[in-house]
């Protein structure tokens, strides 16, 4: 077992489920490959960060296959934060082409299968797959983090195993939180407009003078829900000014159309936070809510047809971002 440069291991179990660790001397990620391959730690070593939100609840019992529903609980029952891949679908429980597709889609609660492809100290690489069980379609992504480097690249392809065209929804659900999370960080993206209870407003400051980059609370009882879109390009960052350092995703615009922003700065004093959650998704997705139901944009894949895309995750210290280009340079904010 290798500790310099870039290195992976799987030799280390949670619950009884297997892990994979990619780490350089920059970044450290962990997948729970047995639970939906979730993305359980992102650490920046040098500040010692680690961006991802925890639950604070006590989670059930992990076990390797959470089957979805027609109602939210499963989801919210097991989710202990994190970063979740939603696929075949996001958002509130659907029926597409006969299958009931639960709350944010299938592959969160499947056991996925993975192949490590590079060790090496200047390259680590990971393939991860999965095949969802109500429709015929495999998902995978490899994972690839170089030395000396503070991006992880992931290039995924979506494959419609099927004879029939299907749509779908697709998209990625990481969970920011503290110590990294507060009330000073900043959003930056290249969005034309932001939908705030559905109602199009400019990004980022409105006609009433609400600055939606700036995470202010908000009078609410429940989450509350935003959605960047019209993007002039595939980016979105959130900066914590104290600490100069950030996190962006680079992504294709085409295949992630829009971006969605969950808010929950402690709202919800019900089932499931119950006023304990402080933690914003920023979630690169390729659709609205409700896109089945409301003739949204979807996706779609002929049978035995595949959709190819690349998504870049960048650590950086800075105090805001300008832009950041394909390849995740990052050009900060005067």
């Amino acid at each position: 077992m290798r500790h310099f440069g870039a290195r992976v291991t799987d030799r280390f179990h949670l619950d009884n489920l297997r892990t994979v660790i990619m780490e350089n001397e920059l970044l450290r990620c962990t997948f729970l490959v047995d639970q939906g391959c979730d993305i359980i730690e992102l650490l920046y070593k040098p500040k010692d960060v680690d961006f991802l939100w925890r639950r604070p609840l006590p989670s059930r019992i992990r076990r390797g296959f959470t089957p979805t529903s027609h109602n939210t609980r499963p989801f919210f029952d097991h989710y202990a934060g994190g970063w979740q891949e939603l696929f075949p679908h996001a958002s509130k429980p659907t029926t597409y082409a006969g299958a009931e597709l639960g709350f944010h889609g299938e592959v969160w609660g499947l056991p996925w299968d993975y192949e490590i492809l590079r060790d090496d100290p200047l390259e680590v690489s990971v393939r991860f797959w999965v095949r969802t069980l109500r429709l015929p379609f495999r998902l995978e992504r490899i994972v690839t983090l170089r030395a000396q480097e503070s991006i992880i690249a992931f290039q995924q392809t979506v494959t419609n195993e099927g004879r029939k065209e299907l749509q779908f929804m697709w998209g990625h659900h990481p969970a920011f939180g503290p110590p990294f999370l507060d009330r000073n960080c900043i959003l930056d993206a290249p969005a034309r407009t932001i939908l705030v209870d559905d109602v199009p407003q400019k990004w980022p400051i409105d006609k009433e003078g609400r600055n939606h980059s700036r995470l202010v609370p908000e009078k609410s009882e429940k989450e509350v829900m935003k959605y960047l879109t019209d993007l002039r390009e595939g980016w979105v960052a959130l900066t914590q000014p104290r600490q100069k350092l950030g996190i962006g995703l680079v992504f294709d615009p085409k295949v992630f159309s829009c971006v969605w922003l969950w808010h929950e700065f402690g709202y919800t004093q019900e089932y499931p936070w119950f006023g304990r959650a402080y933690v914003l998704g920023m979630e690169p997705q390729s659709s609205l809510p409700g896109a089945h139901e409301s003739g949204g944009r979807l996706l779609s894949l002929p049978g035995g047809g595949k959709l190819e895309t690349d998504l870049l995750t960048v650590v950086y210290e800075a105090g805001g971002v300008k832009r950041i280009s394909p390849a995740g340079r990052v050009t900060p904010r005067n």
